[in-house]
């Protein structure tokens, strides 16, 4: 049976017929249990379902720096949810079931802070990658203090590792040491910026296909 906790104004939670209780971001409502169907998912029903399996599979390693990229976006949707969107139109590609991934338009951080210029992405030995970059003037969209964190993603291994936070935007240059099991595998690269107080992010930048000695 259903019930009211807290009296007749309070929450109600159960079953009552097909009248269900439900909650949604602490908000309570009465809703209808949908009707089954037996009807069998179309093709385009199963790639759906397929391409979302796929997105929303391969950005969840690194849900907490989508959470941090996307909040200036959110509104109904969860950062996630705006994620997942995105890469759904904008980076997946192939006909299904033979989906594939285009990592170059990969976006985990979108927002107001200004870019910094990549003038150089290469690997020193001991499997050390070397990003060099310049900013531009200093403002409140491009502060020295501004911190840079770096994704990147090993398709071999389908394997993500991240650098948050790593080093400011003056310092220009950063040496990031690569997993010790990724050495001869390519990895796809993206970097972006938080500002200091953790409210404003840029919108992340593509890298590129970086090859490990």
């Amino acid at each position: 049976m259903g019930r009211y906790k807290d009296g007749i104004n309070g929450p109600f939670s159960g079953k009552v017929g097909r009248v269900i209780g439900s909650s949604c971001r602490g908000i309570t409502y009465l809703r209808s249990m949908p009707n089954k169907s037996k009807k069998r998912a179309t093709q385009a029903q199963k790639n759906q379902r397929l391409k979302l399996a796929i997105v929303s599979g391969w950005l969840r390693p690194i849900l907490h720096l989508i959470n941090i990229g996307y909040k200036a976006l959110i509104s109904e949707k969860t950062a996630m949810n705006s994620a997942v969107s995105y890469h759904m139109k904008q980076v997946l590609t192939g006909i299904g079931p033979n989906y594939s991934l285009d990592f170059s338009k990969a976006i985990f951080s979108r927002g107001e802070l200004l870019v910094s210029f990549v003038k150089e992405v290469v690997v020193l030995a001991d499997q050390v990658l070397h990003v060099k970059w310049d900013n531009g003037p200093e403002s409140a969209f491009c502060a020295g203090t501004d911190l840079v964190t770096f994704i990147l993603y090993n398709p071999e291994k389908e394997e993500f590792v991240t650098y948050e936070n790593a080093v400011l935007r003056s310092a220009k240059e950063v040496d990031l040491k690569m997993p010790k099991n990724f050495a001869g595998d390519a990895l796809h690269a993206w970097m972006h910026l938080t500002d200091a107080q953790g409210d404003k992010v840029s919108t992340s930048v593509y890298l590129g296909l970086v090859p490990l000695l």
